[in-house]
């Protein structure tokens, strides 16, 4: 993806006894900076938030933690804050003026994926923004109680170790994978294809993104039931985190991930096999009651274990649509990988559709029996290798059925 980056410069008024600089003892090119300043000065500076994997959670109770010792605890809170941490491309320090320059740069269209900036999460830099724009807080004159907060600044660093850097330094607040390897660019071949469908700014790739409507880590176990590199499937229900990690391991033989790379096969029909995804979730009501209409039964499906009623409607953001139930990922997973075959041997999608039409009110009520068959544990049936063989083997011979019927 394009990136338009500017360099935005911040000045530090800071006495040459409160900042120290290091060289580096390795003679990587590295160097950094410690500086203990005026809260009010970070507050003047605006920090932007970047390399950052996440968005602010301030409602934790680490960030609590922190408005609290930086309102009540005078003179105290560079002792009981962490500090903050930033990446820059350059640092000066002049001695006779007492300044500390910083030139960062900054993506314009991707903030979140700035070079420098605050890498460390950002929680602390939120807080003072917070706190002193509202007006709730101002720094005290008297300097016995005046807060200073420490800031830890870097240059020099390869730009390949950015986001095993955040990863180490984020540790209160654990930086989920996903977040990491949106940072690292190792899903920006993904991104761009939804970027190019209009839904990537719909998932949710960063941690406490709440304006999303599906996560990244949804979106990428369901893409993984297609990849070949990926044996065990049910893997996509169980472990989707554990997948996400694997995917930014890279093995030592000439840095090669084979899990990465069964990733990128599925790029051709990721957007159709997403849609096909919501398709299957859109029509579970209409195969239910379709099979309840031909046993003379009336359908309840919103009574279904596996079937939630939500007051908001699901979003089916690949479709862009919105139903009236959410079906548990232990019932639309397995229904997802039934088809897996079909997506695979077909290049033509409307054939999936026919496909899944026809087989759905089956599949449906094999859910629904297996699921009262594990005393309606849902958790259970996600789980189990017999639900999924059982709805894959209806689906594949659906699929022969109409392939032999076209001949």
């Amino acid at each position: 993806m394009k990136t338009h980056v500017e360099t935005k410069v911040v000045r530090f008024k800071v006495s040459p006894e409160n900042c120290r600089t290091f060289s580096d003892p390795n003679n990587l090119g590295r160097k950094r900076y410690f500086a203990q300043i005026p809260v009010d000065e970070i507050h003047r500076a605006r920090i932007d938030y970047g390399p950052n994997p996440r968005n602010q959670n301030m409602e934790t109770k680490v960030a609590e933690a922190i408005r609290e010792s930086l309102k009540n605890e005078g003179g105290w809170f560079m002792y009981y804050n962490k500090g903050i941490v930033l990446n820059a491309e350059s640092a000066e320090y002049d001695n006779k003026n007492e300044i500390l320059k910083l030139e960062l740069r900054k993506d314009v269209d991707n903030p979140w994926e700035s070079p420098d900036g605050n890498l460390d999460g950002g929680h602390t830099n939120k807080v003072i923004l917070d706190l002193i724009d509202g007006g709730q807080w101002v720094n005290p004159t008297d300097s016995n109680l005046r807060q200073f907060v420490t800031v830890e600044v870097l240059t020099g660093i390869d730009s390949q170790r950015l986001s095993s850097l955040v990863g180490a330094r984020n540790t209160n607040m654990p930086v989920k994978d996903l977040s990491l390897a949106v940072l690292g660019k190792e899903l920006d071949w993904l991104l761009e294809i939804f970027e190019k469908a209009g839904v990537k700014d719909r998932i949710a790739w960063r941690q406490f993104d709440d304006n999303a409507d599906i996560t990244g880590e949804e979106v990428l176990a369901y893409l993984s039931l297609l990849n070949p590199e990926l044996k065990e499937k049910i893997r996509c229900y169980t472990g989707a985190g554990r997948i996400v990690s694997d995917l930014k391991l890279r093995l030592e033989h000439k840095g090669r991930n084979p899990l990465m790379e069964g990733l990128k096969t599925t790029a051709p029909v990721a957007v159709e096999y997403m849609k096909f995804v919501d398709y299957l979730h859109k029509s579970l009501e209409t195969w239910y009651t379709k099979h309840k209409s031909a046993v003379g039964e009336n359908s309840k499906f919103g009574s279904l274990a596996g079937i939630s009623t939500l007051k908001e409607g699901q979003k089916l953001v690949f479709l862009n649509e919105t139903i009236r139930y959410k079906a548990a990922k232990s019932w639309l997973m397995p229904l997802a990988h039934a088809f897996v075959g079909v997506v695979q041997n077909e290049k033509n999608p409307m054939f999936w559709y026919s496909v899944a039409d026809n087989v759905g009110p089956q599949l449906i009520e094999n859910l629904v029996n297996m699921t009262a068959d594990e005393k309606y544990n849902l958790n259970a049936v996600g789980k189990k290798k017999s639900v999924w063989d059982t709805l894959t083997a209806l689906a594949q011979a659906e699929y022969w059925k109409q392939k032999a019927s076209k001949r």
